[in-house]
């Protein structure tokens, strides 16, 4: 299981995890195959969330750092 903070991602890998079981169970080839398919949009959707944080703390850190950038010019 992956470690996420985001509740989002963390709800995707959860159904991810639970497609991959359920495929486990399949006898059918198809039904396999459509749970391992649905497995990869889960997983799809929790990388998107990832990035949507990571954008997020990138662009916060950005943020600070004009902050900082003004009060150092200020001060100069």
């Amino acid at each position: 299981m992956f470690l996420t903070s985001n509740k989002d991602e963390r709800e995707c890998r959860f159904h991810a995890e639970h497609c991959e079981d359920k495929a486990r169970l399949q006898s059918d080839p198809q039904l396999r195959q459509d749970f391992l398919e649905m497995q990869q949009r889960w997983l799809s959707l929790a990388r998107s969330y990832e990035f949507l944080d990571r954008l997020q703390l990138l662009s916060a850190v950005e943020a600070k750092i004009k902050d900082v950038r003004l009060v150092i010019n200020d001060a100069a």
